[in-house]
């Protein structure tokens, strides 16, 4: 009878022993599967980025006014002005989406290359301006004219 008891008692724990053996290897597999689900969330929810598409807009300001001023632009060229007026002194066409505050205005907050906005695309190509020589545009300016 101690003998039979024995082979019982030995027969369960081997049995527990192999219960939680494998319970706890299930439980580390689930944890894994689940860290590897949320990374792959987190990666897919930092690779989108919101692309608006672009609009054509001309600068209608004067030569006191600011090219970087989002309300001094309109999407039709003004009257008796032209993009291809010497000598280049500001910008004439700009590529932008509209600012989803105002849709008459372009978004100068917008990352328009790398990690620079819209604004400061506006800025590199105004830096070119050089009466002696013709400006560089860039994917935001591309047209300049006189005042």
């Amino acid at each position: 009878m101690k003998t039979l008891v024995k082979r019982i008692i030995g027969t369960m724990s081997i049995g527990v022993m192999t219960l939680g053996i494998s319970l706890s290897a299930n439980a580390q597999s689930i944890k894994s599967e689940k860290e590897v689900k949320n990374q792959k969330e987190v990666k897919a929810a930092k690779d989108t980025k919101i692309v608006r598409a672009n609009q054509t807009w001309y600068f209608t300001g004067t030569s006191s006014d600011n090219p970087t001023d989002p309300s001094k632009y309109s999407t039709s060229l003004p009257a008796g002005k032209s993009c291809s007026s010497l000598p280049y002194q500001t910008v004439c066409e700009l590529q932008a989406p509209a600012n989803p505050s105002n849709s008459s205005q372009p978004d100068m907050n917008y990352i328009a290359f790398g990690s620079e906005t819209v604004q400061q695309r506006i800025e590199d190509a105004l830096e070119t301006l050089d009466p002696s020589e013709t400006p560089q545009e860039n994917e935001t300016v591309t047209a300049f004219r006189k005042h």
